[in-house]
């Protein structure tokens, strides 16, 4: 179903008065339909609620975007939702292992992964840093002091880390929505 589809039901059914809230990964697009309520969920298009296979993830984004529902005074508000696509804090295995059988880029996903693999290594030396500086017992106003040099680092690290994660990964997402959209309507399966 298309957006302004979904805004509309949404629309009648506020009308109604039942309140609704949709989920979306476009929010400059479900923003400017007026959709009476919307939770942007920085996953893929096709996946706003969750990966494959993993309940918890899914019971999780479904228990937020049902809380926002009932915290969303202002019509047309679309709020973010804390989750990002392979960053989420619940760690879960699969139950099934398969893969999407939707469209595939495998560049493009071979580009996610170094992604994430360079935002991992980032964490881990930003945890490294920390420890440093509660490892160092000098005076922190000391010039010799290597607190005061790793908290320069850690600050660094944090710039770094904030500019890869939600904008590098929000890039790579919204070639991969793009992408998948494009090639499920020439499909015919996606409206």
């Amino acid at each position: 179903m298309c957006h302004r589809s979904v805004s509309l039901v949404q629309n009648q059914v506020e009308g109604a008065g039942v309140s609704t809230v949709s989920m979306s990964v476009q929010p400059h697009i479900t923003g400017s339909i007026g959709a009476p309520r919307a939770v942007y969920i920085r996953y893929p298009a096709g996946n706003q609620l969750g990966e494959a296979g993993k309940p918890k993830q899914q019971r999780a984004i479904i228990t937020a975007v049902l809380e926002a529902a009932g915290q969303i005074e202002t019509p047309g508000t679309v709020l973010e939702a804390p989750y990002r696509w392979r960053r989420f804090e619940i760690a879960e295995e699969a139950h099934f292992p398969k893969e999407s059988s939707g469209p595939r880029h495998p560049p493009l996903d071979a580009l996610a992964e170094s992604l994430d693999e360079v935002v991992s290594r980032a964490q881990a030396y930003k945890t490294y840093l920390e420890g440093r500086i509660a490892g160092d017992t000098r005076n922190p106003d000391s010039p010799d002091s290597l607190a005061k040099i790793f908290a320069v680092q850690l600050e660094r690290i944090d710039v770094f880390l904030e500019g890869l994660d939600p904008a590098g990964f929000d890039r790579v997402r919204e070639m991969r929505n793009s992408i998948a959209t494009t090639e499920l309507r020439v499909m015919g399966k996606f409206v």
